[in-house]
This record gives C-alpha cells, structure tokens and sequence, in this order.
C-alpha cells in the first residue's frame, strides 16, 4: 500500500494562533459536512413510525367502533416516539454546537463514529471491524467525535483499492489508544469520493488532534491515536 504523504504546510499572514483557529474550524466543518447525511438519517429515523402509527390511529377512529385502548396504545407509542425524536434532535445539535467537558465511555463513542460512517464506507468498498470493546475509561466525546471520524475518512479518500479498517484500543494510565489498522483487500472496487464537496487532508485531522489534545501518529499502515 503507499504510504500518506503529508502536504506542504500553508503559508499566511495571519498570526500563528489565528492560523490554527481557522484551520481547527475548517477541518471541523469539513468533517460536519461529510457526515450530514448520516447526521440526517439519524435526526428523521425516530420520526418515521410516528407518520405510520398516525394512519392506523386514523383508519381506527373511522370505524364503527372504535377501541378506546388500542387507540391509547398506538398514542402511548407516538408519545414515546417523539420523545425519542427530541433526545436525537439534542444529540445531533451537540455535533454543530460542541459541548467542551462532556464525556463519553470511549468504546461507545467509538461505536457511535462506526455507526454514522459504516454504510458509506462500506458502499466505497471499505469494511469497518471494531475491535474496540467496553472500557471503563471516559474521554471527550467532541475528542473521539471529531479525530476519530476525520482520520476515518481522510485514510478512507485517500486509498485507491478496496480495504479492510480495523479498530483497536488498549488502555494506559489516564490515556486511551486507538490505533486504525489498513488492510487491502483483494476483492471489490473502491467508489471514487464525490458528493460535491472536498476530501478530508491529513492536515485536517492534524488541526483537530492538537485542538482536542489528543496524540497523532501516521505509519505504513495505520494511524494511531491517543486520547486523555
């Protein structure tokens, strides 16, 4: 496989702390961009049964006679439903708008990237495996939400052939692992990236560990990650 070669690094005038601000949002952006439409999926799902249980509420109270308890069952589960709906609509919202200090038990922030990212990849012709299991440790969730999907999708835009991403972690001390490991895989075709906006930069994910203080190293054939 080749190895990721990192770009040049941008020349301007802007101070050097302004500079890193301006980078840490565009990568930031960049990476909210190429998850809206999971982020969208997620926000309509709970949605959806609402409009069906809503039609057989309908077609009840138009017959002869109705059954009170089946209609305070189907209202039960509207309720519950959109209740639903509203802690999905808080979550997504805490994606546009960060919440510094909230934590997360590290493999099930692990598993929400997996589970925003999976389906796209896999449509690319890459095979997301977790290997990450339930650890007592908590990280910051805007940390594991923000590196770890935009080291997910810069290995992703950068390979040519079809490849098998294996996540792993171990914990240290206070500190938390993860390493991303590529292997190429002999069957399939890689899906060209284009939804009509960019592909992620190493330099991306480079602004967004330094910003989250969480450690960054680049290998042959992995990327590894160190989270606090």
């Amino acid at each position: 496989m080749k190895p990721y070669e990192l770009p040049d690094s941008p020349s301007s005038s802007m101070t050097p702390s302004r500079l890193d601000e301006v980078q840490v949002e565009a990568a930031r952006y960049a990476v909210l961009r190429r998850l809206s439409p999971a982020l969208r999926h997620h926000l309509i799902r709970p949605l959806q049964p609402i409009t069906l249980i809503y039609g057989v509420m309908r077609h009840k109270l138009s017959a002869p006679s109705v059954d009170v308890e089946a209609i305070k069952t189907h209202a039960d589960k509207i309720n519950d439903f959109a209740k639903d709906a509203l802690a999905q609509c808080l979550d997504i919202s805490s994606w546009m708008a960060p919440e510094p200090g909230v934590l997360v038990e590290f493999g099930a922030g692990v598993r929400e990237c997996i589970g925003l990212l999976a389906t796209t990849l896999h449509f690319r012709g890459f095979h997301l495996v977790n290997e990450v299991e339930d650890m007592p440790q908590k990280v910051k969730r805007d940390a594991v939400r923000m590196v770890l999907n935009a080291a997910l999708l810069e290995i992703t835009d950068t390979l040519t052939e079809p490849a098998r991403l294996t996540l792993s972690a171990h914990s240290q001390s206070d500190e938390v692992t993860l390493s991303v490991k590529v292997e190429i895989r002999d069957d399939g075709r890689v899906e060209n990236y284009d939804d009509g906006y960019r592909k992620l930069l190493w330099s991306d994910v480079q602004a967004l560990s330094a910003f989250e203080g969480v450690s960054l190293s680049r290998h042959v054939n992995s990327v590894t990650m160190g989270f606090v």
